[in-house]
């Protein structure tokens, strides 16, 4: 009896432990640590509630240790017996009763005018959010006249790029099914949902890097939408959108003939442009015409400025165990060269896919030799410069 009580002790301390760290995020979210303010109105709560949680566990745990104590089974008892009853207590019940409504009644008090300030759209910058089978993409409105179609405006993915102490106003939208946007150490979860537009604002006291992903089950590869906020200085932010703006005029620019870049962009309107859009070059897949369910794939005009790809499953650019940036000795950021080039020639295996469904990039190992991988590579790297970083994120120099 006490070796197979032994066993199960074992068997259940190991799920427990296995479901502890099946619950656990990727590492890179913590929502203990808020910089927003929305984010640590959401934390003041939390934290308020679950100290009042530990306090009510602690007297119900005394109470009930007072009652096992007191009313404990004693040699000398009749076995038939019973303590006195106090069903129908009256003072008794309007007790029990009444703490617990007096603490929810007072937390609902203190929640709600926080609740109702979270879902307020804000009036500052607006970004327009995109969700899709499995990554997200960002539309900046450059001429802040609300229409996020002009052909100036900022598109890209992955790397939701903000300025700090600015509150950011998000229009979230989803491509295909039901989403939810959270980066917790700016804001709670918002969900997106097809066919509807929700406001969501996220602002950030200090620059950073801060990771989030969807939290609502969207598919396949659910776990492995993730995203980030980049969030810059002001000098920093509108550096970044003139680069941003600089990279759209250079890709319209001609390549070398006969050069690997210029094989590359030949392979690339051969294989991607039916997906991919390089603004003011290939243009075929824009305005939600890309061959896929969602009608939408990455905007790869400034693919190189993105710290992360393959809806940020990926690094672009190299780390140390400390996620500090690898430079060079020119200075540059060390490209992650292998793992992208391993993306373009059999992206289903380094992300779950259903890209005969038309829901995630197709499979190329078959279709594009090593020179032809090496070119696109060399065409890619003219997409865009290298990305502009936080001040605590800039990498070992």
């Amino acid at each position: 009896m006490g070796a197979r009580f032994a066993r199960r002790w074992r068997v259940s301390a190991l799920a427990g432990v296995a479901l502890l760290v099946a619950g656990c995020a990727t590492g890179q979210l913590d929502a203990t640590k808020p910089v927003g303010e929305n984010a640590r109105d959401i934390d003041w709560i939390m934290r308020l509630s679950g100290w009042m949680a530990v306090g009510v566990g602690i007297f119900v745990a005394a109470a009930v240790g007072a009652i096992i104590l007191k009313f404990r089974a004693k040699p000398t008892d009749d076995p038939d017996d019973l303590p006195p009853q106090i069903h129908g207590h009256r003072k008794a019940e309007i007790t029990w009763t009444l703490i617990p409504t007096v603490l929810l009644v007072f937390l609902t008090v203190i929640t709600l005018p926080t609740v109702f300030a979270l879902a307020r759209e804000g009036d500052g910058r607006k970004i327009k959010v995109e969700g899709q089978q499995w990554w997200w993409q960002f539309t900046y409105d450059v001429n802040s006249n609300g229409d996020f179609d002009d052909a100036e405006d900022i598109v890209t993915a992955n790397d939701l790029v903000i300025p700090v102490g600015e509150e950011i106003n998000l229009e979230l939208h989803s491509n295909d099914v039901i989403h939810s946007f959270w980066i917790p150490q700016l804001n709670g979860k918002r969900d997106v949902v097809p066919g509807r537009v929700h406001h969501w604002r996220i602002s950030s006291t200090e620059p950073g890097i801060f990771y989030g992903e969807c939290v609502e089950f969207c598919g396949l590869s659910h776990a492995n939408m993730q995203m980030r906020a980049i969030v810059l200085t002001e000098a920093d932010f509108e550096r970044w959108l003139a680069e941003q703006q600089a990279g759209q005029q250079r890709a319209e620019e001609p390549l070398e003939e006969g050069s690997a870049e210029a094989a590359g962009a030949a392979l690339f309107e051969t294989h991607c442009i039916s997906c991919h859009v390089v603004d003011g070059v290939y243009d075929s897949a824009a305005n939600g015409k890309a061959n896929l369910l969602a009608g939408v794939a990455p905007n790869l005009t400034n693919l190189m400025s993105r710290t992360a790809f393959a809806g940020a499953l990926y690094e672009t650019y190299l780390q140390d165990s400390d996620r500090e940036y690898l430079r060079g000795p020119d200075g540059k950021l060390i490209l992650n060269l292998a793992e992208l080039r391993e993306w373009v020639r059999n992206a289903p295996e380094m992300k779950p896919a259903r890209a005969d469904n038309q829901q995630g990039m197709l499979d190329f190992a078959e279709v594009l030799t090593d020179q032809d991988l090496d070119n696109l590579m060399a065409y890619l790297q003219t997409l865009g410069s290298e990305p502009v970083l936080p001040a605590t994120n800039a990498g070992a120099r």
